[in-house]
């Protein structure tokens, strides 16, 4: 339908303009269109030919009017009123011998605009061609098809040939050109032919010839011919013609001129200004047969520099006359030749050359340059009438002898008796003396010989340059209004250079300039006394450097306006009603190089100039002011903005007997001194200062600053009703000699009047003894007036008026008054509209505007200022929509200052501001408001994105330090009285570290019974909102934010404080997360008072919740309320700070609380911190203080909702009226009953404007999620629907800059993770969708094939049956959807069901996004994830880890209650398993606990398992040896009991045995890492020897000191007794050696040390195995090797019987092969993963942890039974002890050898210590072990000593 509906609209549109195929009928004509641009032959078959109103334009233009394709017997030919530009040909193409009887060609009224007029060719008998009352402007060269055009020209004729009756006549047209070398009627080639009794005329035209060396009539002609031939009584007239400008040329004839056969010739009454020649033949004139040629009655207002009528080289007389009289020439000095002919002729018969009255300035001097031979007959004005010098001599029959008129004979015409008549030409006393509405592109120098520039709606492309010293005329006027100036150029207009001669002046109005592309004004020089030199109405704009030309090089400076050495002696220099901005760096407003001299009644006025900078100098005099003799500097009612200093002047400044005035001006924001002078200041005779009115808002310095000393002598210094913002005003040094006077009155600084002399001191006003103070209700005439020019002064209306005398002038009575200037130009529209572009250049809205539209604009990084004082007075209102602000463009919007307001140019007061901010976006930009908005103004600013990712300059908050912190909403010293601020449905988001969002900087904050509302915001930063200013609320004020989303470090920070006086700040009902801070952040002085209400409520954020100041300083409520109900947060307090509560009514309502999930009783309370004198009210509790603003509270209803009073509104009863804003749409009307009734007088947009689909309110609402969003804080900002996207912003790739952001990637299955089962199918009929959001404010692009940008790319191993298989590939073809709900933000995907998916492990696949999906792009891509998670057999899997994790606990009983390891070297393995990289979710699942076994540090880096292990054993062995010795001591006893007792240093063994696989898997798997650092390659090599010199270590200890062979019990039990301590089968005490069995070598039988750590060795081979990081699928490799080494192993216990008992070898035999079977297992399952390989896995470790646990019960009951019956078990054939002691001799003696050796076993400490032998063998009782015992103990230690034996228990070794 789009496609249908364009193409007929194209048809339309074609039908529209194409031509008419049949034209109108005789007497109708085609009119009021535009012609198609095409070439096109129009006439043939046609008597009657009209156009009317047509434009035809474009360089394919060309309309070719065929006269010998016409028929007829008349045939009419008109074009009336059209317009031709641009590159347009009109071609009137004749042919003599055209079918018709008569021709009429009337060409009238028309414009030509760089387009040709053309007539060519010869024409039939009885032709008329007029051309008349036609506008021609050339500023290029037009060409022609088919003609050969080497000069710019108005009118391009080529072979024009007319006869018989026949007449072409050029009357009332304006020709202008402005490029050089010009010509305004150029004959081209062929000759222009006029015969048998026609007439060529140009009469009555106006020339503005502005390119200099121009010809006005060019004709060539070719070699073989004439340029001109006039035949059989024919004429060529050229009469009454003005040329305002010099010119080269008036005529020039580059060939021969022939006038034959009683033809005519006549130069007849043109004015002229100055030229080389005027009438230039460059062949022979030949004039023959009774012809003539006449030169008469012309002016010409320069000499022709070389003659008037020049003929080179000769005229050829056959019996005609030649003729130059009458002619005036003004203006010059020297001798003029009037006749120039060089050379004789030999062609002379009959012919006569008459020179009569030609005078210079009216007096005859001049001179004659003719050969004799030519017999001229030269005669001056007293002299008689010669007929030959007035008429035609061949149609005269007399003429009079007075006045020499003409009697013609028959056949003469007119008063000169011509063949032929010529009409009239119209006046040209009324000419229009301007260039008008054209472009020029080549410089324009305006200088000699012209009185009169004149301008207007020019455009120009070059510097126009206009020398007053070399025009002419006593007066010269220079007039350039409406003209606009581009491409940096400027305008020179340059004064006399020395003293201008007596008599001159000049009138320089320069009005409606517009210059914004880096050019410039600049007046130079000395203008004559009546000088007037006005820039009014104009507009000056420069965003970078204006360059000026030579002789005005300003060096570093640069300015918009300059003022040049100018020199005003009784002359009047007036800038008013000026916009002037100059916004680059070092910016100069306007600029007086040189300083200013005025004398003589001179006068320099600054009216109504607005000027704004960079924090530039606004107006800077480089130089000093001088000003004598009644001379006036006035400065009046002009605005300064952003400026350093409003006026600097450098040099000394000197007045004498003259006023110097600063009234009414208003100096905002500026970085400095308002006015400053910067060296000395002195008034002398009478002269006057005077500054009244002025208002200076700035905060960092004085107004008036002079560095050196000011002096008056018998003069005076006025001040009066001044206005500024710091208490003292003025920083100078005052000295007033005799006759001097300081006079202040009503002046008022830093808020306060001044009303005394001290008071006036204090201000800066220097001493009070010299201060004359007048009360602000006198009206003093020394003090408001000029007293020499003042007759009386006198209070009207409140105003002290002053009564001028003669010599005063204006309301101070100066002595040279304001001259007066035009109305302003035009009518300036009151609408400003910038639309549909892109902007990267500032903008001025013009003064007076009303409304201001910005839409569909792209802001390129510019920072214009919208400044509301400019604008309306009645009242402003301002639009800005679907505005895209780029590479750092600010948007400012500033009220008045802080002592002005928002006001009028001016004024004191101000029409109400409707702001509609909406559909902006902002990438690295800002929105600023600043200053006082007037009361009943609305501000609003609506569904728009604002993103920042790194700071933007603020260059005009000068005092503004947040520009680092990247904020996209400033409020700068913001006051709105009366008035609000809506900030909705906005996305504000800060992406830097320490980013401010929205920052409130400035002194003040200041709501005088206005509001400030952010409601349904999403705010993204470092701190959301930061209010480095304090805020003030009076007067029931409101500050809101609600609704909106918070996801921050901080939230809403106000570090200055709050202060509210029956005021409301409401912080409700709002969600998000903190990291750090709290949602409300009150810091300084946070002050309530007199019933204001501080609701927090109904807010649920993940962080803290409110925090107010802490001791020494509290939150005040003084009669006031705050409200904490029902909100929720987290963290460990809900609110920090102390309430102080004081006076009546003061309330703290507390309840309903969540912290961390819990409901919060009031108990609770004190300690989530709030502490204070709270009244709890719980949740579902109707309470008037928990919803309603009191003051404005009428009652509740009965559904528990606030009924409001009168100027209560909305459902809190807020004392302000907040407009609700759905979008760009603002709530139409105001409830009933409202004290702030202004706001209801909101105007709608304009008819045409149609709102973009925007976002409401209730889009914004925290609980308004989709079923496929999923708020995750962690990562990013909850999903936010967000608008369609605007044209501007699709289309601008403009977030380039931003890092491409994170993607939340979820699911629609249950618990939002994806499982195995879901893919698999899982029995639901419900699809599952794979959901993937941007977060805001980043929305996806238009593309239709958006899915295309996104891929998926696995991260894990690329499973066969998993996204390696066929299901991988069914998801990368699935197709991606947009989410019905969030189009722009969420898109879908299918997830596709495979029955044959399978994973052993995980599946963790990232979805990558090009940056060309998202709209406008981002830099680098999009990455998001999710995991496909393992639940093979769910079930199992619990049951699994459950069963494993209980074996684990009993297998580590077991290690404790019988002192050895055990199977936990088994149970370690299996950690080992979970812990290897090649592991599948189901095996880590299974085995849940056991890494812990391995290490207690497995969950964390390899570096920890490895340094902790070893830390652990390390630690435990000196503990252990301390408690050991600390034993000794406290007991008494000897080191081997405390040994025996202590299980030193078994246990020791025990723990570095348990430890040591953890240090060395952690070292291996350490080196293995793929991003192993130093400290990983270090440790881990380090932990690698360590696990090898373990095993060496043991087994040499073992070799060394024990003889590492096991003998039978009662040879063993003689060994020495070091090696009984270190590895026991018995202790020193009976209840000790009844568990003599189970020591550190007895679990093992044989006779080999390395059998006690072959288990270990094993395990660790595995280990190393494990550790290592295998290849992408290599995990079955790992698994094989790991298989092959415990099969080994197993292989090794089995063969040699390794254990004690056959039951132990086969158990761990068992073990082994089980861990092998396992290793196969999983290798099996990486190479084909299936649901069989699960349950075999499962069944393995099932069958494992049965074999451990038979070995852990097995250790517990053999220790038990071992424990009860030792004897029996282990010596039934020796009797017991008695027979073991009564061994032979021979044992005894080697068993004593040892003995007599120092052993550091057995010494009398823990570390060393001699052995001494029992000298007696042992002689135990029978029956009584223990007395045996003790005896026995008793006798080796050598003294009675007591020990607790009680908890004695074994050393032990297990493997």
């Amino acid at each position: 339908l789009c496609l249908l509906a364009r193409h007929r609209h194209r048809r339309r549109h074609r039908r529209q303009c194409r031509p008419h195929r049949h034209p109108p009928p005789v007497g109708e004509c085609i009119s009021d269109m535009m012609y198609p641009e095409f070439a096109q032959a129009v006439g043939s078959g046609l008597s009657w030919l009209c156009y009317r109103n047509v434009t035809f334009s474009g360089s394919g233009m060309s309309l070719t009017v065929l006269i010998g394709a016409m028929t007829g017997d008349v045939v009419n030919v008109t074009f009336d009123g059209c317009t031709w530009r641009d590159g347009a040909v009109l071609l009137l193409l004749g042919n003599a011998y055209a079918a018709v009887e008569s021709l009429n060609i009337v060409v009238t009224g028309n414009t030509f605009i760089d387009a040709l007029l053309s007539p060519e060719g010869g024409f039939p008998p009885h032709t008329n061609i007029t051309i008349s009352g036609n506008h021609f402007t050339v500023t290029r060269l037009v060409p022609r098809p088919g003609l050969d055009l080497r000069r710019s020209s108005c009118v391009a004729m080529n072979g024009l040939a007319i006869s018989n009756d026949s007449a072409v006549v050029l009357s009332g047209n304006v020709f202008q050109t402005v490029t050089a070398s010009s010509s305004a009627i150029h004959i081209v080639v062929s000759a222009l032919r006029v015969s048998w009794q026609s007439v060529f005329a140009v009469v009555g035209n106006t020339f503005h010839m502005d390119g200099g060396d121009s010809t006005l009539m060019h004709l060539e002609g070719s070699m073989h011919s004439s340029s001109l031939s006039v035949l059989n009584n024919s004429a060529v007239v050229i009469r009454g013609n003005l040329v305002s400008r010099p010119v080269r040329y008036f005529m020039y004839f580059l060939s021969a001129l022939r006038v034959e056969s009683r033809s005519a010739v006549v130069f007849h009454s043109n004015d002229m200004q100055g030229s080389s020649i005027v009438f230039y033949l460059s062949h022979s004139f030949n004039i023959y047969y009774h012809s003539w040629l006449q030169l008469s009655g012309n002016l010409c207002r320069e000499f022709p520099s070389e003659a008037f009528l020049f003929i080179n080289p000769t005229v050829n007389l056959r019996g005609s006359t030649m003729s130059v009289s009458g002619n005036q020439f003004l203006s010059s000095t020297g001798t003029l030749t009037v006749l120039r002919i060089p050379k004789s002729s030999s062609d002379l018969t009959n012919g006569a050359i008459v020179a009569a009255c030609n005078t210079v300035n009216g007096e005859e001097g001049t001179k004659y340059s003719i050969p004799s031979v030519y017999n001229a007959t030269i005669m001056n004005c007293s002299g008689p009438c010669i007929l030959a010098a007035s008429c035609f001599p061949a149609y005269t029959t007399t003429a009079s002898s007075d006045g020499c008129a003409c009697t013609c004979a028959e056949g003469g015409h007119g008063d000169a008796c011509l063949p032929v008549a010529v009409p009239e030409p119209p006046s040209t006393d009324g000419a229009d003396l301007c260039v008008r509405d054209v472009r020029v592109d080549v410089e324009v120098n305006v200088s000699f010989g012209t009185s009169v520039v004149c301008y207007v709606g020019v455009t120009f492309a070059a510097d126009v340059v206009v020398e007053m010293n070399s025009m002419s005329g006593s007066v010269r006027n220079v007039t350039l209004a409406n003209c606009t100036f581009v491409g940096r150029a400027s305008l020179y207009v340059v004064g006399w250079r020395s003293d201008p001669p007596a008599g001159e002046r000049a009138d320089v109005l320069i009005s409606g300039l517009e210059s914004r592309s880096g050019g410039g004004v600049l007046v130079a020089n000395r203008f004559p006394p009546g000088s007037r030199v006005a820039v009014v109405d104009s507009v000056l704009i420069a965003e970078k450097r204006v360059t000026y030309r030579g002789a005005y090089d300003l060096g570093d400076a640069s300015a918009c306006l300059v003022v040049h050495n100018v020199n005003l002696t009784g002359s009047v220099l007036t800038i008013s009603r000026t916009h002037v901005a100059a916004v680059f760096r070092g910016a100069v407003g306007v600029l007086f190089v040189g300083g200013v001299a005025l004398s003589s009644r001179g006068a320099l006025y600054v009216d109504g100039l607005l000027v704004q900078t960079a924090l530039g100098l606004c107006v800077s005099v480089e130089g000093g002011v001088a000003a004598s003799g009644g001379s006036v500097v006035a400065f009046v009612d002009s605005d300064f903005l952003l400026c350093k200093h409003a006026v600097s002047v450098r040099g000394a400044v000197s007045v004498s007997g003259s006023a110097v005035a600063l009234v009414r001006n208003g100096f905002s924001s500026t970085g400095d001194y308002a006015v400053a002078f910067y060296s000395t200041v002195s008034l002398a005779d009478g002269s006057m200062l005077l500054v009244k009115g002025n208002v200076h808002d700035g905060v960092s310095r004085e107004m008036l600053y002079a560095a050196g000393a000011v002096t008056a002598a018998g003069s005076t210094l006025s001040f009066v009703r001044n206005r500024a913002l710091l208490p003292r005003m003025l920083s100078l040094s005052l000295s007033l000699s005799a006759g001097a006077h300081l006079r202040v009155a009503c002046n008022d600084a830093g808020g306060r009047v001044l009303s005394t002399a001290e008071e006036y001191a204090a201000a800066g006003f220097g001493g009070a003894g010299r201060i004359d103070v007048t009360g602000c209700d006198a009206c003093d005439r020394d003090t408001y007036c000029y007293a020499p020019g003042t007759a009386s002064a006198s209070m009207t209306n409140g105003v002290c008026v002053c009564a001028c005398g003669s010599g005063g002038y204006g309301e101070a009575c100066v002595p040279v008054g304001a001259p007066v200037l035009p109305p302003a130009v035009g009518t300036a529209s009151s609408v400003f509209v910038r639309e549909g572009v892109t902007v990267r250049s500032v903008f001025v809205v013009p003064a007076g505007a009303s409304e201001v539209t910005l839409r569909h604009v792209v802001l390129d990084g510019v920072s214009p200022v919208l400044y509301v004082p400019w604008m309306a007075r009645e009242g402003v209102r301002i639009v800005v929509q679907n505005v895209s602000l780029l590479n750092g463009a600010v948007l400012y919007v500033m009220g008045g200052g802080a002592l002005r307001g928002a006001v009028a140019v001016g004024s004191d007061e101000g029409g109400p501001v409707e702001l509609s901010v909406c559909d902006v976006e902002s990438l690295n930009g800002a929105l600023v408001l600043t200053g006082t908005f007037p009361a009943g103004s609305v501000l609003t600013v609506t569904d728009s994105l604002l993103v920042a990712a790194r700071s933007t300059p603020l260059v005009y908050l000068p005092s503004s330090q947040s520009s680092p912190y990247a904020p996209v909403l400033v409020l700068s010293g913001l006051r709105l009285v009366r008035s609000v601020l809506v900030v909705s449905g906005v996305a504000l988001v800060t992406v830097m570290t320490g980013g401010r969002t929205v920052v409130v900087d400035g002194a003040v904050l200041e709501l005088v019974g206005g509001g400030v509302a952010l409601d349904a915001a999403v705010f993204g930063g470092e701190y959301a909102l930061y209010a480095s200013a304090r805020v003030v609320a009076s007067g029931g004020a409101v500050l809101r934010v609600s609704g909106s989303q918070v996801y921050a470090a901080h939230g809403l920070v106000f570090y200055s404080g709050v202060e509210a006086n029956a005021s409301a700040v409401a912080v409700n009902d709002n969600a998000g997360a903190l990291t750090d801070g709290a949602l409300l952040v009150l810091r300084g002085s946070a002050s309530f008072v007199s019933g204001s209400w501080l609701s927090v409520r109904g807010n649920s954020i993940s962080g803290r919740l409110f925090s107010v100041p802490s001791y020494p300083r509290r939150a005040e409520l003084v009669q006031s309320t705050l409200t904490l109900h029902g909100n929720a947060g987290s963290g460990p307090v809900m609110m920090d700070g102390t309430v102080a509560l004081g006076g009546a009514g003061r309330r703290f309502v507390v309840g309903c609380l969540t912290l961390n999930g819990q409901a919060l009783q009031p108990m609770d309370y004190r300690s989530a911190g709030i502490i204070g004198e709270f009244r709890p009210v719980a949740c579902g509790v109707c309470d008037a203080d928990v919803s309603c603003f009191a003051a404005a509270r009428r009652a509740m209803s009965v559904s528990c909702r606030c009924r409001c009073a009168e100027g209560g509104y909305g459902r809190d009863c807020l004392p302000v009226y907040l407009p609700h804003v759905d979008g760009c749409n603002r709530t139409p009307a105001l409830p009933p009953l409202s004290h702030t009734a202004t706001l209801t007088e909101t105007r709608s947009l304009t008819p045409t404007w149609t709102p973009t689909p925007c976002l409401s309110t209730e889009h914004y609402s925290s609980t308004q999620h989709g079923p496929t969003e999923k708020l995750q804080v962690t990562e990013t900002v909850a999903l936010l629907p967000t608008r369609t996207p605007t044209a501007s912003v699709s289309g601008t790739l403009w977030w380039g800059d931003v890092a491409c952001p994170t993607l939340a990637v979820t699911t629609t299955a249950a618990g939002g993770s994806l499982m195995q089962n879901d893919i698999r199918g899982g029995g639901s009929a419900v699809p599952t969708w794979l959901v993937v959001a941007l977060p805001p404010p980043f929305r996806w692009a238009r593309d239709p094939q958006l899915g295309t940008h996104l891929s998926f790319v696995p991260v894990s191993t690329a499973q066969p049956s998993g996204f390696g298989g066929p299901w991988g590939a069914m998801l990368s073809n699935a197709t991606w959807v947009r989410n019905a709900t969030n189009p722009s933000t969420v898109l879908e995907l299918a997830v596709p069901v495979h029955r044959g998916y399978f994973i052993v492990a995980d599946e963790t696949i990232v979805i990558r996004c090009d940056a060309a999906a998202v709209s406008g792009g981002c830099k680098g891509v999009l990455l998001g994830s999710f995991t496909t998670r393992s639940n093979t057999l769910p079930a199992a899997a619990s049951a699994l880890s459950a069963i494993t994790g209980v074996v684990a606990g009993a297998t580590a009983v077991a290690v404790v209650v019988t002192g050895g390891l055990g199977s936990i070297l088994e149970m370690q393995a299996l950690g080992v398993f979970a812990r290897m990289s090649c592991a599948s979710a189901q095996e880590r699942a299974s085995t849940v606990a056991l890494p812990y076994f391995l290490s207690v540090f497995a969950a964390l880096d390899p570096l920890w398992m490895v340094v902790g292990n070893a830390l652990l054993a390390a630690v435990f062995g000196c503990v252990h040896c301390g408690v050991t010795a600390a034993f000794q001591r406290w007991r008494g006893v000897d080191a081997a009991s405390a040994w025996a007792a202590m299980r030193f240093p078994s246990l020791t063994y025990v723990v570095a045995h348990a430890m040591h696989l953890g240090i060395f898997f952690g070292s291996v798997f350490a080196l293995a890492l793929p991003g192993a650092r130093v400290q990983h390659r270090v440790i881990g090599v380090v932990g690698v020897l360590y696990g090898a010199a373990f095993f060496a270590g043991v087994c040499y200890f073992i070799a060394r000191h024990v003889g590492a062979s096991f003998t039978r019990y009662w040879q063993f039990s003689r060994k020495p007794l070091h090696e009984r301590l270190l590895y026991p089968v018995g202790y020193w005490h009976p209840a000790a050696q009844q568990r003599m069995y189970g020591a550190m070598l007895t679990n093992m039988r044989g006779s080999y040390v390395y059998w006690c750590v072959f288990q270990l060795s094993v395990l660790c081979v595995v280990g190393l195995i494990a550790a290592v990081h295998p290849p992408v699928g290599g995990c079955h490799v790992q698994y094989f090797c790991m298989a092959a080494v415990l099969l080994a192993g197993a292989g090794v216990v089995a063969f040699t019987s390794m254990m004690r008992s056959s039951f132990l070898t086969v158990m761990h035999t068992a073990s082994f092969v089980l861990l092998a079977a396992l290793s196969l297992v999983s290798a099996a399952n990486h190479l084909a993963p299936s649901d069989g390989g699960a349950r075999a896995y499962v069944a393995i470790v099932l069958l494992l942890t049965t074999v451990l646990l038979a070995i852990a019960v097995y250790g517990v009951v053999v220790w038990y039974a071992e424990d009860r019956h030792w004897q029996e078990l282990r010596e039934p054939h020796r009797g017991g002890l008695e027979a073991l002691l009564r061994d032979d001799e021979k044992s005894d003696e080697e068993i004593q050898k040892p003995h007599d050796r120092t052993s550091s076993y057995a010494s009398g400490t823990t570390v060393a210590s001699s052995y001494q032998p029992p000298a007696p063998p042992l002689q135990p009782m029978a029956g009584d072990t223990r007395s045996d015992a003790l005896s026995l103990f008793d006798r080796v230690s050598g003294a009675s000593c007591s020990i607790n034996y009680a908890t004695l228990d074994r050393l032990r070794c297990s493997t």
